[in-house]
């Protein structure tokens, strides 16, 4: 059973959830747990109409599960990052499982110091519903050079952020 009614919703830290998309219904549970910022990693999804007079800011970066993209994920850290000092964040993409994983992934090595062998184990063997069609997402997260993420972060800084 998804909690508050939010499917594949899954709390990483005080500041950090992730999901699957939420859908209309859910932005009133979203608003209990204080969420305060919403990273959507799907291209298009109707998400400005649900959050728009909510409270809750939609920050959206568009990363394609078959072709994961440093630059955006590098974006969307920054946000989550900055967007922590207002209050929890959600992440999410369609299903809550890839795309949101490589990001949760990212984040646990970049921010919160995991090694690659942790990050891999949470976002494969941790009940967020990872997709083994992907074969690209275990390959990025081999190649994902750590240091580098965290220079490039401290370049682009929280305002290069785009919302959408």
């Amino acid at each position: 059973m998804p909690r508050l009614g939010v499917e594949n919703l899954h709390r990483l830290s005080d500041t950090l959830y992730r999901s699957a998309q939420p859908r209309s219904r859910n932005v009133s549970a979203l608003a209990q747990l204080g969420i305060r910022t919403v990273v959507s990693l799907r291209a298009f999804n109707g998400d400005e109409r649900r959050f728009a007079d909510s409270g809750i800011a939609l920050v959206r970066f568009r990363i394609n599960t078959w072709d994961i993209d440093d630059a955006e994920v590098a974006r969307a850290l920054a946000t989550m990052v900055e967007s922590q000092r207002h209050g929890p964040v959600l992440v999410h993409c369609w299903h809550g499982a890839d795309r949101t994983g490589v990001v949760c992934a990212a984040y646990r090595m970049v921010v919160e110091g995991w090694g690659k062998a942790e990050a891999r184990a949470e976002m494969f063997d941790g009940g967020f519903g990872y997709h083994a069609v992907w074969r690209n997402i275990p390959a990025y997260i081999d190649r994902f050079d750590i240091e580098a993420m965290r220079r490039w972060l401290k370049e682009i800084g929280p305002e290069s952020n785009s919302k959408s």
